[in-house]
């Protein structure tokens, strides 16, 4: 096993360790810390996407940037691509591949300039490198979409010394775990 899935391996052990653990003051201290952001107060779209089990519960901002701007979440699709597709409500999300929940309908929207990511992970470094699920979804769409500012957010059992990286891997521009910016 290489090094790279075998801290996927122990990250998803962590994750199953921390499964009864609260995390919403953690979570809301992160939540906290974006929506206070000029990143966030200046963006057009907040494209991010709907927690899963083990991620940071960042419902408190996609509830404000319905209200607020527009906000576009995530449609993984079989040949490994994502789309982002705007939403007005989180309860017309529906389960996707995965069983994650994403937009059923919406206008397919593409970040710019003055647009924020919020991207999940396994785990984050401090030097804002990333380690995902190993499908690669994200890291193909960020070579595509390099101008948009993108945030990691993670717990703080997600926050690691070093993640092994490949030629392929984005990194992202800012990361916050517990409402503290790296």
């Amino acid at each position: 096993m290489d090094e790279k899935e075998a801290l996927r391996e122990r990250m998803r052990q962590l994750g199953r360790l921390n499964n009864e653990v609260d995390f919403s003051q953690e979570d809301q201290a992160t939540c906290r810390q974006v929506l206070d952001s000029a990143l966030y107060r200046h963006c057009s779209t907040l494209f991010a996407f709907f927690p899963i089990a083990g991620e940071v519960d960042i419902t408190p901002i996609l509830s404000d940037a319905i209200l607020t701007r527009c906000l576009a979440l995530p449609r993984s699709h079989s040949d490994g691509s994502l789309s982002f597709h705007t939403v007005t409500d989180l309860n017309g999300l529906q389960r996707g591949r995965y069983q994650i929940r994403e937009p059923g309908e919406g206008r397919v929207v593409v970040p710019g300039g003055d647009d924020l990511m919020l991207i999940p992970a396994l785990a984050y470094d401090r030097g804002h490198h990333r380690l995902g699920r190993g499908k690669g979804y994200y890291d193909r769409y960020l070579s595509q979409h390099n101008s948009v500012t993108t945030v990691g957010v993670c717990r703080s059992y997600q926050l690691v010394g070093e993640i092994p990286t490949e030629t392929w891997d984005r990194m992202v521009d800012q990361v916050i775990s517990s409402g503290i910016l790296y």
